[in-house]
């Protein structure tokens, strides 16, 4: 059975689970240690302030796991998707595919959700 086949309450229930959340979170550490590792080193401040947000979603009452950037370093979003004027340097995006392996939603923002 896969998850999407599972009754929303089901996997609400699921999502809250004590030791579920602990193995998430454990992926959304690796996330991160990789996101940081590939990032680009200017002055360093993108990469100290990618964090791990715990985010309850009332609607769905999952909990899930942001990966993203803090407010320190705005721009990141910017850095992983470019501008007209600068190309892209991703290193979310690669982190989450290296270490969740497909298995990642991205923001509109390019955060990591």
């Amino acid at each position: 059975m896969q998850f999407g086949q599972l009754r929303p309450e089901v996997l609400a229930a699921i999502s809250q689970a004590p030791s579920v959340k602990k193995q998430v979170r454990a992926v959304a550490v690796e996330i991160r240690k990789e996101a940081r590792r590939l990032a680009p080193k200017e002055s360093g401040n993108l990469r100290k302030n990618i964090a791990i947000e715990n985010v309850y979603d009332p609607e769905t009452r999952m909990v899930e796991y942001h990966v993203g950037w803090n407010k320190k370093a705005w721009y990141g979003g910017l850095v992983e998707l470019g501008t007209e004027d600068t190309p892209a340097r991703p290193h979310l995006r690669p982190a989450a595919d290296k270490i969740a392996g497909g298995t990642h939603e991205f923001g509109s923002r390019g955060e990591l959700a």
